[in-house]
C-alpha cells in the first residue's frame, strides 16, 4: 500500500558533528513518532520528536538543529528543519522514550536577535526581507516573483526583534503573507495561487470534509509537502457549489496539525483551510 512503509530519518547537527538516524526501507524499523503544528502566523511552530531506545545523552549539548525527511518507501520528503530546544527521558528503560522538543526555525534568533532596520521611501518588498534574513542568518528567502519589486511609499524604520520587523514590514504590505520555513522566509500574496504558491492534490481523506461557512477542516494521511499558505485540491461528493455538485474542491491552507510514525497506526494531518471560493467573501 501506498503509505502503509512508513520511514523517518532524523540528522541531529552540532557545530563540529552529527548525528544520523536512518528508518530502514526494509525490515524492522526503530520506534520514531512526530507531532507538530504549522501555522502561517507570525510565529514559531512547534515539533515533537519520541524516540524508543536512543542511546545518546548529549542531544541537547551536543546538537543545536535538527533536519527531519519523512515519507513512504520510495517518496521521501526533506520536509522540516529547525531549532532543539528541549530533550528529557519520558520513560526510563529497558524501552526508555526520549522526547526532542524542537522549534521549525532558529528559535534564539527569531525572539532575541535586534534588528535595526532602516528604509527609505519606496523601498522594496526584496530589499527589505533581505535585511532581515541578512540580520537573521537565514538562508536566502523565497519570494514571488509577482510581488518581489512591489513598493512602500512611506519610510520604515524598526529596532526590534525580527518577529517585530516582520509585523511592521507585513504593515507595509496588506495582502502579503511572511512566514518562517525551514531555516528561509517565505513571502508569498496571501490566499492566491501563483508561481510560489504550491497546490498539493489529496488522493485520499480519512473522514469527510467538515464545512462551516467558508472554512473546512480535513483530516487525511499525512503529505510532508503541504504548509500553510499552500493550496490543496480534495476529493469530496458532499459539497454544492454555485455551478452545482462537485466531486474536487479547493482550498487555502491556514494550519496543519500532524502525527507521524515508523510503527503503529499514526498516520494523519488535520487541515484547516479557507474555501477558494470563499476568499475575500469572510475579509471585512
Amino acid at each position: 500500500m501506498e503509505n502503509f512503509n512508513k520511514c523517518i530519518d532524523l540528522t541531529f547537527r552540532g557545530s563540529s558533528k552529527q548525528l544520523v538516524i536512518k528508518t530502514p526501507r526494509k525490515g524492522i524499523k526503530p520506534d520514531i513518532e512526530i507531532t507538530g503544528t504549522l501555522t502561517g502566523k507570525d510565529q514559531v511552530c512547534d515539533l515533537e520528536i519520541r524516540i524508543t531506545n536512543l542511546y545518546t545523552d548529549d542531544i541537547l549539548s551536543g546538537y543545536h538543529t535538527v533536519e527531519i525527511s519523512a515519507g513512504y518507501a520510495d517518496t521521501m520528503s526533506k520536509t522540516i528543519e529547525g531549532s532543539v530546544v528541549n530533550v528529557y527521558t519520558e520513560s526510563p528503560g529497558p524501552d526508555k522514550v526520549t522526547v526532542i522538543y524542537c522549534t521549525v526555525a532558529n528559535f534564539d534568533a527569531w525572539l532575541n536577535k535586534t534588528i535595526d532596520l532602516k528604509l527609505s521611501k519606496n523601498f522594496t518588498l526584496r530589499n527589505a526581507v533581505a535585511e532581515i534574513t541578512k540580520a537573521l542568518g537565514f538562508n536566502e528567502a523565497q519570494i514571488d516573483s509577482g510581488i518581489a519589486q512591489s513598493t512602500c511609499a512611506a519610510p520604515l524604520e524598526v529596532n526590534g526583534t525580527a518577529r517585530q520587523a516582520v509585523n511592521e514590514l507585513k504593515k507595509c504590505f496588506p495582502g502579503v503573507n511572511i512566514t518562517i520555513d525551514k531555516q528561509f522566509l517565505k513571502v508569498f500574496p496571501e490566499k492566491q495561487q501563483s508561481a510560489t504558491v504550491m497546490n498539493h492534490t489529496l488522493k485520499a481523506l480519512i473522514q469527510a470534509p467538515q464545512f462551516s461557512g467558508g472554512q473546512v477542516s480535513l483530516i487525511a494521511p499525512w503529505n510532508p509537502a503541504v504548509r500553510p499558505g499552500d493550496f490543496i485540491t480534495y476529493p469530496t461528493n458532499f459539497y454544492q457549489t454555485t455551478m452545482g455538485l462537485s466531486p474536487f474542491s479547493t482550498a487555502y491552507v491556514t494550519s496543519v496539525q500532524f502525527s507521524f510514525a515508523t510503527n503503529g497506526d499514526q498516520n494523519e494531518m488535520s487541515i484547516t483551510g479557507i474555501l477558494k471560493e470563499s476568499i475575500g467573501k469572510t475579509e471585512k
